[in-house]
């Protein structure tokens, strides 16, 4: 072999270098263009929900502050949110109520008209026929189903006003986890079935009174009147208190900063959704502060959706036995206004020492923004 013929030697002391390997072109591939860094900054952008004159400051926000973690909140919100909801709720309800109603007063009638006899009182007030309503509810499934679903239908409608106007997540309406804490509600159901159940039977066997049973309703009537009972009054109980709890303390503690107004304020309004006497309306007033307290009290509706839950499915299991008088239509007492205040407030004490002890949380960090506080001028030197 010649010398020409030698393949190239490398080497450290050799001069001569491998040649550069070139990749092969492809004909169908892009060249890549060099990308000249950008030197401008991005243009800045404001935080969500800033305004002039506002900064953001850490806090630990209370049950009834939660609206504020939302940075699009606005003292206004509330109101526009009950724009959209009442008048959605009326419908719903009037639908709800057409619905279920018109066919059964129909067949009425004609078995009146058939009969000779119409019992049709054009005299009748609204408080006339909201009391015979009552007590047909405790022998007529349908009744029932009105008159407490048409009250269950005002979730849907706080959904979607929350929905449209804030603040978000929907779960904040819940707790300061920002979801419901089904745990605890099912601590808090258990003790307020014990509570409002075995102590009051608990008492009546310590007086030697004994209950005597005289159902409202028979045979399968009964059957399906009770499982109305299970299956409506929860949703009803946590629909007055989403709105009564959730949705008013939210709206006042945008306003005021102190819980007391939150947990007092919405407690009238509570009552006067109760056509009763004054003994039982001084017991719905209780039980709306109570309910207040403990909501602001552990970060949450739970133990209040218990507490309502409970009591009216009692009232009106007894009431459709013959127990009980759930509508209060032979009037009330200062002795069912006093048993009603003591079993609340057994309920309250044992909530909150409960809650201390598993050291549930009552509060939410977040960044709220605040108005600043104009700079003092300084004093002019004399």
């Amino acid at each position: 072999m010649t010398s020409s013929q030698m393949p190239p030697q490398y080497g450290p002391d050799q001069e001569t270098t491998p040649p550069a390997q070139t990749q092969q072109e492809v004909p169908w591939r892009t060249p890549v263009i060099p990308q000249t860094p950008n030197t401008q900054p991005p243009p800045y952008l404001p935080p969500v929900g800033w305004r002039p004159g506002y900064r953001q400051e850490h806090q630990e926000l209370g049950y009834h502050r939660l609206a504020l973690t939302d940075p699009k909140s606005r003292w206004w919100k509330p109101l526009v949110e009950a724009v959209i909801g009442a008048p959605l709720y009326l419908v719903l309800a009037l639908i709800l109520s057409i619905a279920l109603l018109i066919p059964s007063l129909m067949s009425a009638l004609k078995e009146q008209a058939a009969s000779g006899q119409m019992t049709i009182d054009a005299t009748a007030t609204a408080s006339d026929m909201t009391a015979q309503l009552q007590a047909q509810a405790l022998t007529d499934p349908l009744i029932f189903t009105v008159l407490f679903g048409s009250v269950a239908l005002m979730f849907p409608c706080l959904w979607l006003a929350r929905l449209i106007m804030g603040p978000k997540p929907w779960g904040l309406i819940h707790s300061v986890a920002g979801r419901m804490r089904w745990g605890w509600l099912m601590v808090c159901l258990g003790l307020s079935t014990l509570i409002m159940v075995l102590i009051p039977l608990a008492l009546e066997a310590a007086t030697g009174s004994t209950y005597q049973l005289a159902p409202q309703a028979q045979g399968t009537t009964l059957i399906v009147l009770l499982i109305c009972i299970g299956l409506v009054v929860p949703f009803q109980a946590y629909a007055e208190e989403l709105v009564f709890r959730g949705f008013l303390m939210q709206s006042i503690g945008r306003w005021l900063k102190h819980p007391a107004w939150a947990i007092v304020l919405p407690a009238p309004l509570f009552m006067l959704g109760h056509m009763y006497d004054l003994w039982g309306q001084l017991s719905v007033l209780t039980l709306g502060i109570a309910a207040g307290y403990i909501t602001w009290r552990t970060g949450g509706l739970e133990a209040a959706i218990a507490l309502h839950t409970v009591n009216n499915l009692v009232a009106m299991t007894f009431g459709v036995f013959g127990l009980a008088d759930p509508f209060l239509q032979e009037g009330s007492n200062l002795a069912g206004f006093t048993s009603s205040l003591i079993t609340n407030g057994i309920f309250v004490l044992v909530v909150v020492l409960l809650a201390k002890k598993k050291n549930l949380a009552r509060t939410r960090p977040a960044q709220v923004w605040v108005k600043e506080q104009p700079t003092p001028r300084p004093a002019p030197v004399r």
